[in-house]
């Protein structure tokens, strides 16, 4: 795409935003030819605003309500609602006024708002990492660390702990100061 000078740019945003398919190719939202590259992916939808970031695509965000296409595509009937809509919004039903509604938009705030369950997949998730990395942890512990030395057995420790005794190691605070020698017992 060739670079816009400001004088472009300004003249551009300054075309009216509402075009179809049928009615203009022309230049709405940028350089020369995006409009035109759109058309294929959004299909026979009306443009009706900017959107976000001035691309032509169909979202549903709370911050953002309004997408610059329609959802659906202008059927016969949605035409006919469309020309009643011009009129007095009194002589149209309740069901008249969600057909036009659904066929501008997927989703009523409410149901932006509902629930989806995604915590389902984001919880299975955790566990199914969790459990992972346990799996991980004991096939390590058994094929690749070494077994523990026999310094850290409990009899190891009880012939070392008896070695100090009897070496007098620690007389003032260590372990020798709780050993009575006189007795052969532990200081009460």
């Amino acid at each position: 795409m060739a670079q816009m000078t400001m004088r472009q740019l300004v003249s551009v945003t300054r075309l009216p935003l509402v075009r179809t398919a049928t009615t203009s190719p022309a230049v709405v939202f940028g350089p020369g030819s995006q409009l035109d590259k759109m058309y294929p992916k959004i299909g026979k939808r009306e443009v009706v605003g900017y959107g976000m970031n001035g691309d032509p695509m169909y979202f549903d965000k709370r911050a953002l309500p309004c997408p610059s296409v329609r959802y659906r595509e202008e059927t016969s009937e949605v035409a006919k609602l469309r020309e009643k809509e011009k009129g007095d919004w009194k002589k149209l039903s309740v069901d008249e006024k969600k057909a036009l509604y659904r066929a501008s938009f997927r989703l009523t705030f409410a149901e932006m708002d509902a629930p989806d369950g995604e915590w389902k997949a984001v919880t299975a998730g955790i566990f199914l990492f969790l459990t992972a990395s346990l799996w991980l942890y004991y096939g390590f512990k058994k094929s690749v660390y070494p077994a523990l030395p026999s310094t850290l057995t409990p009899e190891w420790q009880t012939k070392m702990m008896e070695r100090m005794i009897a070496q007098g190691q620690g007389k003032i605070d260590g372990i020798s100061s709780e050993w009575d020698y006189e007795k052969g017992t532990w200081k009460k």
